[in-house]
């Protein structure tokens, strides 16, 4: 676990440069060695700090977080008080199960008393291919708001896109993979999941990000003037319809039911190149997004070759979102 290890006389300034880049350790304590502050910090944000000593934390002190169960005890049977719920900016989001739902006031509440945030919303899940959320007010007031990760910015309205903060890993990943000068094809680009991190973490030429919804493609262009990038072109429509052909050496495919568009994919590409393809897939058929990969290079007369398959997290019990790297050629 990393931190920065900087003089008493410099820590409040680094700290707010941590938080000021979402990339300060919130389940850490700041400590003090001396005439030392160590800040803890994520993984893979080690280059935001140039010029300082980057340590290795033995012994991290864990930031101690006030209890639910304890804030809601008496007003809440404990079986029905949630166990997890996500914090994007100033929003809490929380699923609450079918009996909870009566008690929803009493634990929005007690969210926004153990969480700095404006709102509290409840979420009933993501639907048709734009994703788009089902979203109830339980507590506060407000759904538009700014997240901060890897040194990226994303502003969004949780009513109306989604935003996954189980993918943040998998966003730095593809940014750090990308290649100086190369052109990059986002086709599910959402409010910048992708194309930003790309943008902001690599010298990338070029990149298309292509985006269906509305809503979405409003945010992206918000973003990509909050974090100051020039070389996005965003377009609005179907991937399967408006993607550039014969321009990409590289394509994002990011989302989970998108195999009917990897013949898109393949066309985008400029003779050869990388896809990142997505999906969500059971545990028993867990090869079936590598075998969808491979029939569609074959349909279009193109090899493949399988750089990297990983799971990107646990989609739902027995169900893995997964991404397969593949060099289409």
């Amino acid at each position: 676990m990393k931190a920065v290890r900087v003089p008493k006389s410099e820590a409040e300034q680094v700290r707010k440069l941590a938080e000021k880049l979402g990339v300060k350790d919130k389940s850490r304590r700041i400590t003090a060695f001396g005439d030392y502050v160590e800040i803890p910090i994520v993984d893979g944000a080690e280059k935001f700090f140039e010029g300082y000593t980057i340590v290795e934390q033995k012994n991290p002190v864990f930031s101690k977080k006030k209890n639910l169960k304890e804030v809601l005890k008496g007003k809440v049977p404990e079986e029905l008080i949630p166990t997890n719920y996500k914090v994007i900016g100033d929003i809490v989001i929380v699923k609450l199960d079918e009996k909870a739902k009566k008690y929803a006031k009493a634990i929005g509440e007690a969210l926004m008393q153990i969480n700095p945030c404006k709102a509290v919303w409840c979420d009933f899940g993501r639907f048709g291919m734009k994703r788009k959320p089902k979203m109830e007010l339980i507590a506060g007031e407000g759904s538009v708001t700014e997240h901060k990760e890897n040194g990226c910015r994303f502003r969004l309205d949780v009513t109306k896109v989604m935003f996954s903060l189980g993918n943040q890993a998998e966003r730095m990943r593809v940014a750090k993979l990308v290649e100086d000068g190369e052109v990059v094809v986002d086709m599910f680009a959402g409010i910048g999941y992708f194309s930003i991190p790309i943008a902001v973490h690599s010298k990338a030429k070029r990149i298309y990000a292509i985006e269906i919804n509305p809503d979405s493609y409003h945010f992206l262009l918000e973003n990509m003037r909050l974090n100051g990038v020039e070389n996005i072109i965003p377009i609005l429509g179907d991937s399967q319809l408006v993607t550039p052909e014969g321009v990409a050496d590289r394509v994002v495919m990011g989302h989970i039911y998108c195999h009917d568009y990897l013949y898109a994919a393949i066309r985008a590409l400029r003779g050869e190149g990388i896809i990142h393809y997505h999906e969500s897939t059971p545990e028993a058929v867990i090869d079936r997004p590598i075998r969808r990969v491979k029939k569609a290079c074959g349909k279009m007369g193109k090899n493949c070759e399988i750089l990297n398959f990983k799971k990107v997290k646990n989609y739902s019990p027995g169900v893995y979102h997964v991404v397969v790297d593949a060099r289409v050629y």
